[in-house]
């Protein structure tokens, strides 16, 4: 029987409930330490330690610390502990050498499309492509147009009745209550609410936002004509340019050509 079983199956619950956490693992002791090759344990988005075990209180912050951090940032981290000069808080030298690998599992992002036609439709697969978790909102009528989601609504609901958080929002509706549904996104405080839109249409939702008293805060939020400069026509092409923003806002990046920079330095 694995020693980790209790481990894997918090993992399992987690991975059930979508939790983001961090799985820690030593994989090189030399010396004296507690902690063993192979010991793993789990990490909140606190910094708390879930279950497991990698090591006594010489270790444990220290661990705790990288978690939390790999957890907002995305990025694995290894960690190497002189347990010699490393101290606990009670100031007792712990004694050894560890290396420990911290790993975050973040859930996929969700996108939430609201819409019809062949936009949707292509916005759907090229977002599970991107490993996103998509839901769409659409008519009865149009329902088999997406088979990549993972979950389809045909109701009237409104947004605050989607008992899962909401990453990203995309009206493509053809206007069809664009002003009040972008109010109610922006009132849940979905981080990213985009709609496709003219520019005329888009000064028209924007003075209803305005007027129902939306602030600064959520309007940096809202995204309209939504996606990135690309002259696109096709619904491809636009498609493209909203994933691209989404990406690039989620990732932090600019938009920016990279050659840019490379040919600063050879300048």
């Amino acid at each position: 029987m694995s020693r980790h079983k209790d481990l894997f199956q918090t993992i399992a619950q987690l991975e059930h409930d979508e939790t983001p956490y961090a799985i820690a693992t030593v994989f090189q002791v030399h010396g004296s330490s507690s902690g063993k090759v192979g010991d793993k344990a789990l990490y909140s988005e606190e910094g708390k330690r879930i279950t497991g075990y990698i090591g006594g209180g010489c270790i444990e912050n220290r661990v705790a610390e990288v978690a939390k951090e790999s957890l907002i940032n995305g990025q694995p981290k290894t960690i190497e502990i002189d347990l010699d000069s490393d101290e606990m808080r009670m100031g007792i030298p712990c004694g050894g050498f560890m290396s420990i690998i911290v790993e975050p599992q973040l859930r996929n992002k969700v996108l939430f499309i609201r819409g019809f036609g062949g936009l949707a439709e292509i916005l759907c697969q090229m977002a599970n492509l991107l490993k996103f978790k998509v839901i769409v909102q659409t008519s009865k009528d149009e329902k088999e147009r997406f088979p990549d989601a993972e979950k389809i609504i045909t109701d009237e609901i409104e947004i605050g009745s989607v008992n899962l958080p909401i990453d990203f929002f995309i009206l493509a509706t053809h206007h069809r209550n664009d002003d009040a549904v972008s109010l109610e996104a922006l009132r849940r405080g979905i981080p990213y609410v985009g709609v496709v839109a003219s520019r005329k249409k888009t000064g028209i939702i924007l003075e209803y936002l305005r007027k129902n008293g939306v602030t600064k805060k959520e309007l940096d939020c809202f995204y309209s004509p939504v996606g990135l400069e690309l002259n696109a026509k096709s619904p491809e092409h636009i498609a493209l340019s909203i994933l691209s923003e989404i990406v690039m806002l989620d990732n932090g990046g600019s938009g920016k050509p990279k050659k840019n920079g490379i040919l600063k330095l050879n300048d």
